[in-house]
């Protein structure tokens, strides 16, 4: 096992530096001068072309990129061409409020459908059934933005602001600054709506794939002697059923996981949360290549580290799952 987890680690060396060039290659490509948007009025040929020398940009692309790289071995991430701030200081400042909201939003995903596969699985082709499928089809047809429209004219307009539709206040502890804000309840206020946005899609997906693998093992063998045996249904349900169908589910929890980073970008710009999504967003129309760098550093690497989280949860799931040296 310990052998197979540090060549997964050393697998992920080679993929985050081909997502990193290529995103760095992308910048490069596109129209925009992150100088231009520095020097706003008071540019000129000569002090846009001392600027390109200060930060590099004047070098070959190729040349650029093998000097981030340095860098970035040294723990420095750079600066922000435009605000000078540290790369790595923004990015932490941020990820708090990112975290929260994915994990919120799988919270709530599996919260939805790890009962809703179960009730549709044991009463298959009745009405609780044909409810929890529906259900999950609606959930699946509505985009995330769209549901967080909807959320945000129901519980900030309608409801005459009964949820704040902007805006965040930190979970005591986590105040990054002096002068932020931070409550529970406030918290709780301004994440539950982004938190259903982005967690609703997810949990329609999952309860369709739980409740065909729960219909898949509720029928085999070992169910079937558990229940002969005079089990509590519930303990055959949970026990012999739940944890058997959740190996295949796992797979695409890991990749949901991922894409709710995706989902963020988009939910945290429409309810306007401080964290990765409008960092990302903000550094790519500022063409801030320090920071849009930074950004996709920090995605891919979550992203492969929770692929390999996923492959190592098998052997929780199922411990007739080895694998080599």
């Amino acid at each position: 096992m310990r052998t197979y987890i540090i060549r997964r680690l050393l697998q992920i060396i080679p993929t985050v530096l081909m997502i990193t060039f290529v995103v760095f290659m992308m910048m490069r490509s596109v129209p925009g001068d992150p100088v231009v948007a520095l020097l706003g009025d008071a540019y000129t040929e000569e002090d846009a072309a001392k600027m390109r020398e200060v930060y590099g940009l004047d070098r070959p692309i190729v040349v650029q990129y093998a000097i981030w790289l340095g860098k970035l071995v040294q723990g420095d991430w750079g600066s922000s061409i435009i605000s000078g701030h540290s790369v790595l200081r923004d990015v932490l400042l941020r990820l708090p409020v990112t975290l929260e909201l994915i994990i919120l939003g799988m919270a709530i995903a599996m919260l939805i459908a790890v009962p809703a596969a179960i009730i549709g699985a044991l009463r298959q082709n009745r009405w609780q059934d044909y409810t929890a499928t529906s259900a999950a089809l609606v959930g699946i047809s509505i985009p995330e933005f769209f549901l967080g429209v909807l959320l945000l004219l129901l519980f900030s307009v309608a409801f005459k602001g009964l949820l704040p539709s902007s805006g965040w206040v930190y979970l005591p502890g986590t105040c990054p600054t002096i002068v932020c804000t931070a409550s529970v309840w406030g918290n709780l206020q301004h994440v539950i709506m982004p938190a259903i946005a982005l967690g609703v899609g997810r949990a329609a997906i999952l309860t369709r794939l739980l409740r065909a693998s729960m219909l898949e093992v509720i029928r085999t063998e070992y169910v079937t002697s558990a229940r002969a045996k005079g089990l509590n249904e519930w303990k055959v349900v949970f026990k012999h059923g739940l944890k058997n169908a959740l190996i295949p589910t796992v797979t695409v929890m890991g990749l949901q996981v991922s894409f709710l980073i995706g989902g963020a970008i988009v939910i945290e710009t429409l309810f306007a949360l401080p964290g990765l999504g409008t960092f990302g967003i903000n550094a790519i129309i500022a063409r801030d290549y320090q920071q849009v760098q930074g950004f996709a550093l920090l995605t891919a690497c979550a992203f492969v580290v929770m692929n390999l989280v996923v492959d190592l949860t098998y052997t929780l799931l199922d411990p007739r799952i080895r694998y080599g040296g």
